[in-house]
């Protein structure tokens, strides 16, 4: 059966370079949403904890609950107000008032601030009013923090939201100061602002995603810093024939055998998660070998005959091919592939 390889030295390698960038491995908040980008959210988390982290963030209450045991504090970044009594380690991502209000007295809370994103989050005039909610109704304030829009775009857009952050900080600890609260963690950095910035001044930590699991999002005009792709994608042959000079092969018939060749088909499709290839134009594995024809729902055919092939181990090339970002070619991928640590 076809499956995921998620390789720990390159995780590992990956995860100390962020953390002497950040700091300290305390410095660091994994980003473990939709199934850890696609790597497998239970398997990464285990590795993360074993590395040394304390902290994550994943998407919603069910991801949260299933790997609370393994740190200190779990962030939800996008869930709805959770109807049942939840672990003392699991807070919430507070984006509105409404948010806010909604929320069970004493729960824990990160407070989202606008610095220019614009997708959620509470801009700087209404940071009073939600912390008179915060504190009327006794929410734990764990952490307040924002989300950089262009940190990995060649401008400086990311020193502009970086700014309007401190002033809120700057408001927002004068505020906790007159309230009593306590210490409240501030984060802004994701992988991005990590990797192109000098110091997270007071900032506790950074959420680092897309450079834990090896990519570096950032142009490459920035200072290179070497991260080691995690995930590789593996099929299995299912049955080998030889294609006859002039033959079509696949869906439309869109593949004609320019001579007899051995091909193979294998257990990978578009239902399993990777993009559907039209066969039009060949997509090459990571040893070369080019595909065959279209890819159908649970299988695709390739040239020679190879018990296992390897789609892909750096996803670079394939978002490229496919024209979109590399955060899509794993976070696509189905959780019921087999992930096995390497």
């Amino acid at each position: 059966m076809a499956f995921i390889t998620l390789n720990k030295a390159h995780l590992f390698h990956n995860l100390h370079i962020l953390a002497i960038k950040a700091g300290g491995k305390e410095k660091l908040m994994a980003v473990l949403k939709d199934n850890a980008y696609g790597h497998g959210l239970r398997i990464m988390a285990e590795l993360c904890h074993e590395f040394g982290l304390k902290r994550a963030a994943v998407k919603n209450v069910e991801e949260a609950k299933s790997i609370a045991d393994l740190f200190d504090e779990v962030l939800v970044l996008v869930d709805a107000v959770p109807t049942e009594k939840l672990a003392h380690n699991i807070s919430f991502s507070a984006h509105s008032y409404a948010m806010l209000e909604s929320l069970h007295d004493g729960e824990n809370i990160h407070l989202s601030i606008d610095t220019g994103m614009h997708r959620n989050g509470i801009k700087e005039n209404e940071i009073e009013r939600a912390m008179e909610i915060i504190v009327q109704k006794k929410l734990q304030i764990k952490g307040v923090f924002t989300h950089f829009r262009s940190a990995d775009e060649l401008n400086s857009e990311f020193f502009w939201q970086r700014s309007l952050f401190e002033r809120a900080k700057k408001r927002i600890k004068a505020l906790a100061q007159q309230y009593g609260l306590p210490k409240i963690a501030f984060h802004s950095c994701n992988s991005a602002g990590l990797l192109r910035t000098d110091t997270l001044g007071d900032d506790a930590f950074a959420r680092v995603g897309i450079a834990m699991y090896g990519y570096n999002p950032l142009h490459p005009s920035f200072n290179p810093v070497l991260l080691k792709p995690v995930l590789a994608l593996w099929a299995e042959k299912l049955s080998t024939r030889v294609l006859k000079k002039g033959e079509h092969v696949g869906y439309g018939g869109v593949y004609e055998a320019p001579y007899d060749e051995v091909i193979s088909t294998y257990d990978i499709g578009y239902g399993d998660g990777f993009f559907r290839f039209n066969g039009i134009t060949s997509i090459a594995m990571a040893d070369g070998s080019v595909s065959k024809g279209r890819m159908s729902m649970d299988s695709f055919c390739l040239g020679g005959d190879a018990k296992e092939v390897c789609m892909f181990e750096n996803a670079t090339t394939l978002a490229q091919e496919f024209k979109t970002i590399t955060y899509e070619i794993p976070t696509k991928l189905s959780p019921a592939l087999k992930r096995i640590v390497i």
